[in-house]
């Protein structure tokens, strides 16, 4: 059986940078670093449950864009495989970042804060990925 997750990238643009949030997992669920993850509720479309999990996790309800880097991977979870597609928020003025139970700080941070933030190596791999095209783009 395959769970299907999402993993959502907040971001702004800084200076003509884009700065991503990340949350630190509290102690019980590990206490790294990782963006919004969770899991997609049937019958759930990606964009729905990134946009759920993002309100849950920070708070935020208002945004820009939401952009799809087509970038998906699989990773065991502790005897599950789940099916993790990515998306990326943009924001612009964010409020305050409120926090769920689920993790303890936060921190907008450069790309490379953000590569040497992050502890699971997909998560690199997919932020490498998205940082390019979101270049690529340039801020709309």
């Amino acid at each position: 059986m395959t769970v299907r997750c999402i993993m959502v990238f907040l971001y702004k643009w800084q200076n003509g940078e884009p700065r991503y949030l990340l949350l630190k997992r509290n102690p019980k669920l590990g206490g790294y670093w990782q963006p919004v993850t969770g899991f997609i509720d049937e019958p759930e479309t990606n964009r729905h449950a990134a946009l759920r999990e993002l309100t849950e996790e920070t708070g935020i309800e208002e945004y820009e864009r939401v952009t799809d880097p087509n970038h998906y991977f699989f990773f065991d979870m502790n005897g599950t495989s789940c099916s993790v597609s990515v998306l990326a928020v943009e924001v612009t003025d964010p409020p305050e970042i409120e926090i769920s139970f689920e993790h303890t700080e936060c921190k907008w941070l450069s790309y490379e804060e953000a590569r040497q933030t992050l502890y699971w190596e997909n998560n690199v791999e997919t932020l490498d990925k998205l940082h390019q095209q979101l270049l690529a783009q340039g801020k709309h």
